[in-house]
């Protein structure tokens, strides 16, 4: 290649990248303050003021007064001045990564929500704003924690219709309902173990309530042990205790080898009489007998 065709090139090439480099000069938004922003959005303004984000803000992250709007939104002169939506980001219409990007620049250091990336709730496609209002209330999308979640865990709010469940519901409810939330076991923004549990296993988290069953015994029952969900159903059952399955049924899914359960006592008409597994074998959770009975003195 000559001389004479390189300078050609690379004229060619600089006249075609100095329009690129004006225009992206020319994009480049510029802040113009919180007062620009509320000469059109007062609504907005009056109801963050009086949110948990208004009033923390200043405090907690150190963001003046006339920088809270573009916190996190992002600057806003080219929004302000064409009025074109697309020019300023709204977390409500924007791709779920980056919505939540805005809020995890100043929430991302709260041990709460560490787990986010990469959790069930962010890799199904949600993000704060599916849950969360920016601008007011108590920042949840809905009136109470409950009904938030029972817009897509349906299956759980019909368990808590069953006769044996956890005081789950609404406290407007009776009999002591609303007594637990949903995040009384529950992390929704991430956690270490399965489900969204707020512990380190769903069998911790059972523990801090039922204490008792964690009590170390000789003869341990191996299923107690490794999960409680083996034989409880933790958001509501029509048996009793939360029990998945009816007893004996629940115990015979394991135990079918032995006198007992293809003798006698595995008729119907025998349990039909008021007798079960229960009735020997009390100590389910863990006993220092190891039939799992109340040990005779």
């Amino acid at each position: 290649m000559t001389l004479k065709k390189i300078s050609w090139l690379t004229s060619a090439l600089a006249a075609l990248l100095i329009p690129f480099g004006t225009a992206s000069a020319q994009e480049a938004a510029t802040p113009v303050g919180s007062e620009t922003c509320v000469a059109c959005h007062s609504d907005q303004a009056a109801s963050f003021n009086s949110s948990a984000h208004g009033r923390k803000l200043p405090l907690v992250a150190k963001v003046a007064a006339d920088k809270t709007c573009e916190s996190c939104h992002g600057a806003g002169s080219l929004h302000a001045s064409s009025g074109d939506k697309t020019k300023i980001l709204n977390p409500a219409k924007a791709s779920a990564e980056k919505a939540s990007e805005a809020c995890l620049t100043c929430h991302s250091a709260d041990r709460n929500r560490m787990f986010w990336k990469g959790s069930q709730h962010a890799g199904k496609g949600n993000s704060c704003v599916t849950c969360h209002k920016v601008h007011g209330g108590d920042l949840l999308a809905k009136k109470t924690q409950s009904e938030l979640c029972f817009t897509c865990h349906k299956d759980v709010k019909a368990d808590l219709s069953k006769r044996s469940k956890h005081p789950l519901r609404d406290a407007s409810a009776k009999d002591g309902e609303g007594q637990m939330k949903c995040s009384s076991c529950h992390n929704p923004h991430g956690s270490r173990s399965e489900k969204l549990i707020a512990a380190k296993s769903i069998n911790d988290k059972c523990y801090e309530c039922h204490t008792e069953k964690q009590a170390p015994m000789l003869w341990e029952h191996a299923p107690v042990k490794e999960d409680c969900m083996t034989c409880h159903s933790p958001h509501g059952s029509s048996n009793n205790k939360m029990l998945a399955v009816k007893v004996p049924r629940l115990c015979q899914s394991c135990h079918m080898q032995g006198r007992h359960q293809s003798g006698a006592l595995a008729s119907n008409s025998v349990y039909a009489d008021g007798r079960s597994c229960l009735n020997c074998h009390s100590m389910v959770h863990g006993s220092n007998h190891p039939s799992g009975t109340v040990l005779q003195r």
